[in-house]
């Protein structure tokens, strides 16, 4: 009988270009956003606020309620990002570029908003993103990557020797196969962000 599942070790492994090409396309909009005056025209400053909104709806929420809500909630809100990227990847790759995108620039525009305001940058990357980004930003590349190998071998061109529907399966198979592992690094992620980070950021603010 066949297996159902793929040895996660194996999906990454298979996946690693992926995994950097995901990372760097998050890391070039970040660094982008945060050298560059990009946000302040209307269109990219509208979508930006909207955004900054949203994050600090869930933040106000996360820090009236208690741990194991507030955890919940991070982990949930980490969890349908991350699945779309993964699971709707096949459409082109859309959802994963759009979701790197948004995402790199939110963290380069706080990073710069942080600068002008004069708080360190340093400081805030190694005590306020670091030690939970370590787990979450690793489940978000590998999932992004997924994603964008579905939209690329199921529009573009399927994996060598097989077809676009073997390709899809293929693929699929080892969405799935990641999915505890994600599941693991978000809990992880989201229990150090309610209960260590804002410890270490009283530190620097």
């Amino acid at each position: 009988m066949l297996s159902l599942f793929f040895p996660p070790g194996q999906v990454i492994k298979e996946n690693k270009n992926w995994f950097f090409m995901a990372a760097a396309i998050f890391l070039g909009c970040s660094i982008v956003f945060y050298i560059a005056p990009v946000f302040t025209e209307p269109a990219a400053e509208g979508a930006m606020d909207t955004q900054l909104e949203q994050l600090e709806g869930i933040f106000s929420l996360v820090m009236e309620t208690t741990p194991p809500v507030g955890i919940a909630l991070i982990f949930m809100n980490n969890f349908l990002s991350m699945a779309q990227m993964l699971l709707l990847g096949f459409l082109a790759g859309i959802s994963p570029l759009i979701t790197l995108g948004i995402n790199g620039a939110l963290v380069g525009a706080l990073l710069s908003f942080s600068a002008q305001e004069g708080v360190p940058v340093l400081p805030v990357i190694v005590f306020g993103l670091l030690p939970h980004g370590i787990f979450e930003l690793f489940a978000f590349f590998l999932c992004a990557a997924i994603g964008l190998k579905f939209g690329y071998h199921c529009i573009a061109s399927p994996l060598p020797g097989k077809t676009r529907g073997q390709s899809f399966r293929y693929i699929w198979k080892e969405a799935i196969s990641i999915l505890p592992l994600v599941v693991a690094l978000l809990v992880t992620a989201a229990v150090i962000e309610v209960l260590v980070t804002p410890q270490l950021m009283e530190l620097i603010l």
